[in-house]
């Protein structure tokens, strides 16, 4: 356990660097994972939706990220439409500072996943776990060119269970270690 848990460590360490270089260009494949799972997800930030919506929303961070969180209609004006913002009490804000091009970071009382690139030869993709002001938990990693669509798909659903079943007062790392011992 404590071998592997070195190796997780490492491993989390050496993609947190790569993320940070980023690539000087995105890629086609990079543009095409991040469309399809804006797709899979549904509502972007700023998108139309019905008035009682809540669930999942994704928007893009400096073209080259994206976050997945949840989202609630917020509706413009007194007789508006409903817009998808940010499940928080200034989610309209968010659509507007969205709309104007300001880059929205996630809020830190709203938990977060954080999907982007990096690599030095060969371009890889990651999906970050963000939980209030904790730092990201790296929770999936592949190379672009082994088409982790499937992959990626998957850890975005088990991660969006950990937020949607993760008591409020543990960390997902706790969370976690709960499930491990009932495992």
């Amino acid at each position: 356990m404590f071998h592997h848990r070195l190796i997780e460590l490492e491993s989390e360490l050496v993609a947190k660097e790569l993320a940070q270089k980023g690539l000087s260009q995105l890629p086609v494949g990079c543009v095409e994972l991040m469309q399809y799972l804006e797709q899979e997800i549904g509502p972007r930030l700023g998108d139309k939706v019905p008035r009682d919506w809540k669930g999942w929303l994704t928007y893009q961070r400096n073209k080259s990220s994206l976050v997945i969180c949840r989202g609630r209609s917020c509706s413009e004006g007194m007789l508006g439409s409903c817009k998808a913002g940010l499940d928080v009490p200034y989610g309209p804000d968010t659509i507007g500072e969205y709309r104007r091009g300001f880059d929205v970071s996630p809020p830190q009382d709203l938990d977060h996943l954080l999907l982007n690139f990096g690599g030095d030869d060969e371009p890889r993709v990651f999906l970050w776990y963000g939980e209030n002001i904790a730092p990201y938990k790296l929770v999936f990693q592949a190379n672009l060119a082994d088409d982790p669509h499937t992959e990626l798909s998957e850890a975005v659903v088990e991660a969006c269970t950990w937020i949607l079943k993760r008591p409020r007062h543990m960390t997902l790392s706790q969370y976690l270690q709960e499930l491990d011992k009932h495992s």
